[in-house]
């Protein structure tokens, strides 16, 4: 029998859209048959684009020497300070019940500018309540722990993670059949957020995601800032081009981290590709580039060129995935692809000292691998097993024995904006995933188009 267990590292992020938690073990793979595991503590890896750290937070727990963490989005520097750059600090029942306390300086922000339209008055209370806790907090990990507690409290009060005004008004007016059957027992859900037993269970998923390692986080431009960071490993996810963008996506939650919504950025726009070229030449001092990004603006061989052009040799892969069949036609969904191009300076002195066989890392100049599905494209069939052993056997927090592999389960939404995270322990491929109650196996609920009500696996 295959065992189910998880651990705690998973739980502990929130689920961020075109999130690489499944694709870590693939990702991590790839850095293994070029810079063996042994070597890693005494390495820097750097994610360039944190987003909602699963990379960053995967690299500290697969020992890396360094870990370092950028992003310009408060969203994201928050969980990167209380994960990925904090190695012991937690939060307990005292913080909780400190949250929950009634406040004595009157409605907040949330609840002044939010309430009834994006959150109950109850829900609203204890995020405006934990954010100012954590406004007065000195200790940098505790206050961004706060943060990320009403981070998570903000989007379980929403189906599918998506924070904006729409019908959780009626839940205060009681008109629950006018609600869409499948988002009911989110809502449900979400007017206990504000109990004890509720927020200590969100807080021990948080603090699951804590342990000692070496890492660090910085708000910052990667691009102009790339030049100036030594790293041996570069790992970068940039917003894709021609796709929704993160700051129109997660708008509602900038407000109520900064006051303030976010430019979009270049990356997401029409043509943002171009972007990509100035990315890796500023990034030209770093032996091992590993750069994700999506189909809907190149292909696969584009995308390998801008390594090629930079004198790199490479290896690309592209990860099939499913968008959800009531948004997106059958065709699209076969053509559908995750790109993962590998690059590296063989001149490197990292690289050139390592007898390393790269048999299987299946160098080209461009090209290379033919599949029928996707001409001159390598499609991995199976991104969970390696095509040598690795030096040691991967720190797989949170993936189950059992996990259906990730060509069939990294998936997008029918606007092009990868869907938040796929959590661990569902095996569907037209699933859409995000928050979800604390009751259940995980945070996983599925909603599929076949079935419009929830089901839990």
């Amino acid at each position: 029998m295959r065992s189910r267990k998880k651990l705690g590292l998973w739980s502990a992020l929130p689920p961020y859209l075109g999130g690489k938690r499944r694709l870590a073990p693939m990702i991590f793979r790839e850095i293994d048959r070029l810079v063996p595991r042994r070597l890693w503590p005494q390495l820097t890896f750097l994610d360039a684009f944190m987003g909602g750290a699963s990379i960053s937070l995967f690299a500290k727990a697969q020992a890396f020497g360094r870990v370092i963490g950028t992003d310009l989005a408060l969203r994201s520097v928050t969980i990167g300070q209380a994960l990925v750059a904090n190695n012991r600090v937690k939060l307990n029942k005292a913080d909780v019940l400190r949250v929950l306390q009634p406040s004595t300086r009157g409605p907040g922000p949330i609840e002044s500018n939010m309430v009834p339209g994006v959150f109950t008055r109850e829900q609203a209370r204890v995020i405006d309540h934990a954010l100012s806790i954590a406004s007065h907090t000195e200790e940098v990990s505790k206050a961004a722990l706060l943060r990320l507690l009403a981070m998570r409290i903000a989007l379980l009060a929403h189906p599918y993670s998506q924070i904006r005004k729409g019908t959780i008004h009626r839940m205060a007016s009681g008109e629950y059949e006018s609600i869409t059957e499948s988002a009911v027992y989110h809502y449900v859900d979400g007017l206990r957020l504000a109990t004890v037993p509720k927020l200590m269970a969100l807080a021990e998923q948080i603090n699951g995601g804590v342990f000692e390692g070496c890492g660090e986080v910085h708000q910052i431009d990667i691009v102009e800032a790339l030049p100036s960071i030594a790293a041996d490993v570069l790992y970068a996810d940039p917003p894709y081009a021609n796709a929704m963008s993160y700051e129109r996506e997660y708008r509602t939650l900038d407000q109520i981290l900064e006051g303030v919504t976010r430019p979009t950025s270049p990356f997401s726009a029409k043509g943002g590709t171009a972007q990509i070229d100035r990315l890796l030449e500023r990034a030209a001092h770093v032996p091992v580039i590993v750069l994700s990004f999506g189909n809907a603006d190149c292909s696969l061989d584009e995308l390998e060129g801008k390594m090629l052009r930079l004198g790199r040799q490479t290896k690309a892969i592209a990860i099939r995935y499913a968008h959800l069949p009531a948004v997106a036609s059958a065709a699209k969904m076969e053509a559908n692809r995750e790109f993962l191009v590998v690059g590296w300076d063989p001149d490197a002195p990292l690289l050139r000292d390592l007898s390393v066989d790269r048999a299987g890392i299946g160098n080209h100049a461009g090209g290379g691998d033919v599949d029928r599905a996707v001409p001159g494209v390598h499609v991995d069939p199976d991104p969970g097993g390696p095509e040598r052993p690795a030096a040691e056997p991967l720190i797989v927090d949170g993936l189950q024995e059992g996990d259906a592999s990730v060509p069939e389960e990294v998936a997008p939404n029918g606007r092009g904006l990868p869907v938040a995270e796929l959590q661990p322990g569902v095996n569907r491929p037209d699933a859409i995933l995000a928050e979800a109650g604390l009751d259940g196996d995980g945070e996983g609920r599925v909603v599929t188009s076949s079935a419009h009500g929830p089901t839990v696996p």
